[in-house]
């Protein structure tokens, strides 16, 4: 069984390229920024250690955003291919015809969306990372070639804050990309319509005949809402530049206030678990009486 997953997994990849081209490319680009690039910044008064130390967790995390805001808009068409595809080409006849069971061949896909992707994803940034700080110590980027010197412990850190924040972001995301996995077993055509227009609708249909609006804040909370437990601040790397390098500045606490893990103890991410497991279990149920229309 082990096996046959295995082959499962890479036939995903087979079929759909972009899963591993697109974060590559844009790993690339981003090493090719680094090699040609250059940031000037004036520094008003002598950086403190700590501020060097959050400045270089700061850029660690930037240059790790676009690798995955790339394969999270890759899995979102993916999700939505995946099912569909194989019923639009009828290829599903013929892997129908391998001894291989429903459940084994959805457990697969689902295995893609959330975990084999993300996780090569932050292997892929975890080798950039390595490669991108050495040519940063070659070139000295920054006024202060201290400013993005090697620090192991916040390498360490920020490694650490990404693979939680995969698990966490994996299981928060799950009902999601099992709603539109679904769908995409389910629809006959147009699974983008249909992956937005029902709980769209619904909200719609909510605002006008009772006038409350519980659906969008449900769908808002599911998209948003975990970066709000994860206590990401968008202003967070402004207040560190323009306090951090001052003795009592916020830059030494930078990387104290990322704290992916706090998302863990919500029972809301858990609940979006059981209903992703009901879904998987209908996604295996549709595929069965499947056919190629």
């Amino acid at each position: 069984m082990t096996r046959t997953l295995y082959t499962l997994i890479r036939r995903e990849y087979w079929e759909h390229r972009s899963l591993w081209i697109a974060p590559l490319a844009v790993a690339a680009l981003m090493l090719a920024v680094s090699a040609v690039g250059r940031i000037n910044y004036q520094w008003t008064a002598a950086p403190s250690a700590d501020f060097q130390r959050s400045l270089f967790g700061l850029v660690l995390i930037s240059f790790a955003i676009p690798v995955s805001l790339t394969m999270a808009v890759v899995l979102w068409f993916y999700a939505s291919d995946c099912l569909y595809a194989e019923r639009r080409d009828r290829s599903i006849l013929f892997w129908k015809s391998m001894p291989v069971s429903d459940a084994l061949t959805v457990f697969s896909k689902v295995l893609v969306v959330l975990l084999v992707a993300p996780l090569s994803v932050f292997l892929l940034n975890l080798v950039t990372s390595l490669i991108a700080s050495g040519i940063w110590s070659a070139r000295g980027w920054g006024s202060s070639p201290a400013a993005t010197g090697w620090d192991t412990q916040v390498w360490l850190r920020v490694q650490g804050i990404g693979l939680v924040a995969m698990i966490v972001s994996s299981l928060w995301y799950a009902p999601v990309m099992a709603y539109v996995m679904v769908i995409s077993a389910w629809a006959r055509r147009a699974v983008s319509v249909w992956v937005f227009v029902p709980p769209l609708a619904l909200a719609l249909i909510e605002r006008v005949a009772l006038g409350t609006h519980y659906v969008w804040d449900v769908i808002v909370y599911r998209l948003v809402g975990l970066w709000r437990q994860a206590n990401l601040r968008l202003d967070m790397s402004e207040q560190m530049f323009a306090q951090g390098s001052g003795p009592g500045g916020a830059g030494r606490e930078w990387l104290r206030h990322i704290d992916p893990a706090v998302a863990l103890g919500n029972v809301d991410l858990w609940l979006g678990v059981a209903v992703a497991a009901v879904l998987i279990y209908a996604m295996i149920r549709i595929r069965r009486y499947s056919d190629e229309t």
